[in-house]
């Protein structure tokens, strides 16, 4: 089992200095309790997220940790020129002494492609492109690509890995072109529910497997990598204020993957999405509130989805830095031992990851 470190970075109840340094400092006691990867989101134009360039976080995030590695989760390709986008990846992975990790999404939000004068409906076939750019840029250390959307001379990438290897890869796209060409590169598949329960969980790992199955594969066997909101507190007060936030993220999601949000400069404004779920059912249905509960719905899950890494979104949206700091400890004192024992990992064993 592998564990990291999520930041999507939203700015609610905080200011904007807040939420830049308490990630920092997320990040680095993640790095100090041994966590293996720290992840940072890509959005644009409001609120929901303060990150608009994750690859420009993670190498502010490499000053300031050792260990720990670090990545965009995900990066929105299509909105990117694949020469810069490929640089960059190099060049943080020499800023970080070989820590990079790489996360890589079609994207989702209208809001954010129209804005960037991007067609959505290309998003995919632009992913696939793209990706094939970066492997080669990365592992060959030259451009040289004639698609449908992109058309690179031939000339050389400068900036070599630090280390000289395969680059970890996350993906979060299932057409079949992508999923074949994930699955020959040992590409691990990153799945999110934001506030849904378990069973929504579970349907989302169904789905991913279908898609591999179609196509005359299995996923029972290859890494898979989820992503869960985790908050360690025995504060009946404040596991409220957190399931706002985890609330209000999902509205705000919901609203851009639609078109339909209202922003009041650039924060959207606290409104509901049909079907959403009341405070009570998040609390009950996400790893939130004392230690043995975090671990024994995290315990399930895992077991239940064959998750192998999965990916810890430790400061929800209205929570100030130093509330999330002090869960992070708890979850590195208290859950993560339990987790250990649970799955057969030895109690003492600190467990680490990527996702």
């Amino acid at each position: 089992m592998r564990f990291g470190l999520f930041n999507l970075m939203n700015q609610y109840g905080i200011s904007q200095p807040e939420v830049y340094q308490g990630t920092l400092d997320c990040v680095k006691l993640a790095d100090q309790m041994g966590f293996e990867t720290a992840w940072f989101a890509e959005h644009h134009f409001s609120n929901y997220s303060m990150c608009p360039s994750p690859l420009m976080m993670a190498a502010a995030a490499a000053r300031e940790t050792k260990n720990i590695l670090l990545g965009p989760a995900v990066v929105v390709a299509p909105l990117y020129n694949p020469i810069r986008l490929s640089e960059e990846i190099a060049l943080l992975d020499q800023l970080s002494d070989g820590r990079a990790v790489l996360g890589l999404g079609s994207g989702y939000q209208r809001f954010e492609f129209e804005a960037f004068g991007a067609d959505l409906s290309e998003r995919q076939e632009r992913l696939f492109e793209i990706w094939k750019i970066i492997d080669q840029a990365v592992h060959d250390n030259r451009f040289e690509y004639n698609g449908r959307y992109y058309q690179i001379p031939d000339v050389p990438q400068a900036i070599s890995l630090a280390r000289p290897r395969r680059l970890d890869t996350f993906f979060v796209s299932w057409t079949p072109e992508i999923l074949e060409y994930a699955i020959a590169r040992d590409a691990v598949p990153f799945i999110t529910v934001g506030w849904g329960d378990s069973a929504a969980l579970a349907r989302m790992r169904d789905f991913v497997a279908q898609k591999y199955d179609e196509i005359g594969h299995s996923l029972t066997g290859r890494r898979f990598a989820a992503q869960r909101y985790v908050f360690v507190s025995d504060d009946n007060e404040e596991l409220d204020r957190v399931a706002a936030g985890i609330r209000y993220a999902g509205r705000c999601a919901g609203h851009m993957r639609v078109g339909a949000q209202k922003l009041n400069g650039h924060i959207i404004e606290d409104l509901p999405v049909d079907g959403e779920p009341d405070l009570s059912t998040i609390r009950a249905s996400l790893p939130i509130g004392g230690a043995e509960v975090v671990a024994e719905r995290l315990v399930n899950e895992i077991r239940a989805n064959g998750i192998t890494e999965i990916s810890c979104f430790m400061m929800p949206a209205g929570i100030a830095p130093h509330a999330a700091l002090r869960s992070m400890e708890r979850f590195g004192n208290e859950v993560m031992p339990l987790i250990a024992a649970a799955l057969g990992d030895g109690e003492k064993k600190l467990l680490k990851g990527v996702a």
